[in-house]
């Protein structure tokens, strides 16, 4: 069984304002509506940030390298907004559908992070 990718609620782009700023903001999660179900999904920030060097394993090394391809993520490994990539499965608590979340995470300053979802995808079985 391998996991490919479907249809994305949000793409990269170099333009892309953060959605949180540590020193800032007053929000913690981020949400977005499952595409399958109309079901409110929400994803901490802290996660984000704190998953930053460890993603590919979380992820898997299968779907990591695959999702860097997808995604665009170069040699220099950068995320769009200058951050670096971090990436987490999150699955919906209604349908059960599987969505790959991809953010660029940039530390600004010692302990500021600038967070910016870059991506959101729905991966999908295939046998």
């Amino acid at each position: 069984m391998t996991i490919a990718f479907g249809k994305s609620l949000l793409t990269p782009s170099y333009t892309r304002k953060p959605d949180f700023k540590s020193h800032e903001s007053t929000e913690n999660q981020f949400t977005f509506v499952c595409a399958q179900c109309a079901e409110a999904l929400s994803i901490e920030y802290a996660t984000l940030i704190n998953c930053g060097l460890a993603w590919e394993k979380d992820v898997g090394g299968i779907l990591a390298a695959e999702a860097k391809s997808f995604y665009g993520i170069g040699v220099v490994g950068k995320s769009p907004d200058g951050g670096w990539p971090s990436m987490m499965k999150v699955e919906c608590t209604n349908c059960k559908t599987l969505f790959l979340v991809y953010a660029g995470v940039n530390e600004v300053r010692n302990s500021v992070y600038f967070v910016t979802i870059q991506g959101i995808t729905e991966l999908t079985e295939s046998i």
